[in-house]
């Protein structure tokens, strides 16, 4: 394609709602001009912003500038008509606004009406089948009308991240192929990890075994990196070294990059930064508590599937197991490697707990602030649009109005058109969004 495409032609892909593992979109992306995606998600009560997020944010990583959404919902979705749940009355525009903040430069809808017949009959347009104007229609039409106005302000913006999960999907098929649960597997994890960020409001990228860019984060955080090479292993111990924060997940550092198990004393090349060994591991029936709450997770205090029976040589425990056997071993370590740390994850922790661990590593490295103040159903993205001024976009996902005090510098809201000054109350109605341009 490259090699016929005219000068003023692009190369794209429409990844169908990454990461999806049985291609390597790390590889596709080095032969496109730009990324990109298919986000299809939940809708009503069940609409949070947490998948369009996390696919937006790995589309954006995989070449590190933004992407096109190429098909998202309209109406309702679904091959037959069992799961027919059209969006509440601001969802359809929300969700412009949520793809544009984690980096979308276009938003277009699969498709422009509903088919008549077919595989897709219930798989709703933005008209319905009487091809008339509609509920949908309108908020589409009042968004694309926003977007005339403030389009030149949001698109092309830039984000400075500080915390980013490194995925690899060859630890995936890894550990599909020798799976340690019925119930849980990397990517629920790598979901968990990426749901607590995006609960406490941390904007987040991702880096891949193949990124040269650890330095430029205080924060990586690492779902279950059960195969990986020497050279990426000691690439890691190195990041802790110059002051990373590393936050680790059980079975990291068994195999090689083959998935061939190493012959050295696990957690192998990681061993020295994580301050820990261990040759023993066991599933777990049911699940255990962590003894005494160490992370105030009340109803949540529980960890399950896997242990990883760690032996500290140096590291500091931060929670143990309530079991009479697990009990000598630690659950949650952290070690001080040269000027960073690495915290490890020996078990599945519930989602509390994992909100827990990451809360904590995050404040060590300083990125705590307002944002982990705001309410339970208030979101927030920042970004720099391409006239250097900062953005902040605030979601409200919930049927109620919410009410927050805005943090940073005097504005506008460029919705609403109206000022906002720094410690000024905002209140967003339900399902309602606000963009603040900096001054």
């Amino acid at each position: 394609v490259n090699e016929y495409k005219r000068p003023d032609q692009f190369v794209t892909q429409d990844f169908a709602g990454p990461p999806r593992p049985q291609v390597n979109e790390w590889d596709i992306s080095k032969s496109l001009d730009i990324v990109a995606i298919n986000p299809y998600h939940a809708t009503q009560d069940e609409y949070d912003g947490e998948s369009q997020s996390l696919a937006g944010d790995y589309s954006r990583s995989l070449m590190q500038t933004n992407f096109l959404v190429t098909e998202t919902n309209a109406q309702a979705i679904g091959w037959d008509s069992r799961r027919q749940f059209p969006p509440y009355d601001g969802q359809l525009r929300m969700d412009v606004y949520l793809h544009v903040s984690s980096g979308a430069n276009m938003v277009e809808y699969w498709h422009w009406h509903s088919l008549h017949y077919g595989q897709e009959t219930y798989w709703k347009g933005v008209l319905s089948h009487d091809l008339e104007p509609n509920r949908a229609y309108a908020e589409v039409s009042r968004t694309a009308h926003e977007l005339q106005r403030v389009g030149p302000e949001i698109v092309d913006t830039h984000r400075d991240n500080k915390v980013a999960i490194l995925y690899s999907n060859d630890s995936l098929h890894g550990i599909d192929y020798m799976p340690f649960s019925s119930k849980e597997n990397y990517r629920s994890v790598m979901g968990g990890m990426y749901k607590a960020l995006y609960g406490l409001n941390i904007g987040t990228d991702f880096v891949f075994p193949e990124s040269t860019n650890f330095s430029d984060y205080r924060v990586i955080v690492v779902p279950p990196l059960y195969v990986a090479s020497d050279e990426l292993l000691n690439r890691l111990a190195e990041y802790v070294k110059a002051g990373g924060h590393l936050v680790v997940a059980f079975k990291s550092g068994f195999c090689n990059e083959y998935s061939t198990v190493r012959w050295t004393m696990a957690p192998g090349p990681l061993r020295k930064a994580a301050g820990f060994r261990y040759q023993e591991f066991s599933n777990l029936k049911e699940p255990l508590a962590l003894k005494g709450d160490p992370f105030h997770a009340g109803d949540e205090n529980k960890v399950s599937e896997w242990v990883d029976m760690l032996i500290p040589e140096g590291a500091l425990t931060l929670a143990t197991y309530d079991h009479p056997f697990f009990g000598k071993y630690p659950a949650i370590t952290q070690n001080k490697y040269g000027a960073g740390t690495l915290t490890y994850e020996g078990t599945v922790l519930s989602e509390k707990l994992q909100e827990g661990v990451l809360l904590e590593v995050l404040k060590l490295a300083g990125l705590t602030g307002p944002d982990q103040q705001l309410p339970a159903a208030v979101r927030v993205k920042h970004a720099t649009n391409r006239n250097g001024k900062k953005l902040h976009y605030y979601f409200n996902y919930s049927s109620s109005e919410q009410t927050f005090k805005y943090a940073y510098g005097a504005g506008t809201d460029l919705l609403g058109q109206v000022s906002v000054s720094p410690a000024q109350s905002v209140t967003l109605k339900p399902w309602d969004v606000a963009i603040i341009e900096e001054q």
